[in-house]
């Protein structure tokens, strides 16, 4: 008779492999996002995942040129932000990885328009354009990720410039930013802050039109606010009533589920062999 409790091992293996890939965007496989630096991070770390329902970053563009009155300012908006921050428990030591998709960015939304006093007002054919014209400079379908690391942001946490690095285009440039980490409440972190670039710095061609009578200046200004969640240790993210067998696959588990609140109801077929409240999975090859 062949072993049950390999059967579904087994199982479990193959499952956990296509859970983890499907719980990947398609942009993280592509561009290799580090998820699992955070997710598996050695207990010593405390990991932090962004809420992006509690973030977003605001870029603001200008109008320029002999016939700029004929233009807008525009107010570009990104609350789809993705990322984590893992600190050390003791040293402090701060790793920080955050990106937002290009094709999530709002551009001149009514209510943040009127939040930052835009003297004009632009029909639906002009956003529609403006988006339009900004993810082809941007090559969007090339560079379909702004993203920003800091493989050391624990200056920050001191109230100090950090170093990060900052890519966009294609093209990644190290900056020197005043970010701002506070304990909003237990078990969250506020980061904001705000700083310019120059869009030729990244090899973009700031939009222009009629000669450049009208066009869109070469600096940008960002504002953030993002909202990180503290993440459970993986090894308190195994239920205290998996089974003997459960406990000793549990950190085999994709760290996607673990993520998440077990409940037996919810777990596919091959989980709730492993899923037992009341008895330990036994060999039944093997007598009592």
């Amino acid at each position: 008779m062949k072993n049950p409790i390999m059967i579904s091992c087994l199982i479990i293996f193959l499952s956990a492999c296509a859970i983890q890939n499907g719980n990947l965007t398609t942009a993280e496989q592509r561009y290799d996002f580090p998820r699992t630096d955070y997710l598996q991070a050695d207990p010593q770390y405390t990991v932090y995942e962004v809420d992006n329902n509690l973030s977003q970053i605001l870029v603001r563009a200008y109008r320029d040129g002999l016939m700029a009155k004929l233009g807008h300012d525009h107010i570009i908006a990104s609350q789809d932000i993705r990322g984590y921050v893992r600190i050390h428990n003791k040293t402090e030591n701060c790793r920080a990885d955050f990106y937002t998709p290009l094709s999530s960015l709002d551009v001149d939304n009514e209510r943040f328009r009127a939040t930052e006093n835009l003297d004009s007002t632009p029909s639906e054919k002009d956003i529609i354009g403006t988006k339009n014209n900004m993810l082809k400079s941007l090559e969007q379908p090339v560079f379909p990720l702004v993203k920003l690391h800091s493989s050391d942001c624990s200056s920050a946490l001191a109230g100090a410039m950090t170093s990060v690095a900052l890519t966009i285009h294609g093209v990644t440039q190290p900056l020197q930013l005043a970010i701002k980490i506070a304990q909003e409440e237990e078990g969250k972190l506020l980061i904001s802050g705000a700083f310019s670039i120059l869009q030729t710095d990244f090899s973009i061609e700031p939009f222009s039109i009629m000669n450049g009578l009208i066009k869109v200046k070469d600096r940008l200004d960002l504002r953030y606010s993002i909202t990180a969640t503290k993440l459970a240790p993986l090894s308190a993210q195994c239920p205290d009533n998996f089974s003997t067998i459960g406990n000793s696959l549990c950190n085999e588990l994709p760290v996607d589920l673990l993520a998440v609140p077990i409940d037996k109801r919810k777990l596919p077929v091959h989980l709730s062999l492993i899923h037992d409240s009341r008895q330990p999975i036994r060999d039944k090859g093997r007598s009592e």
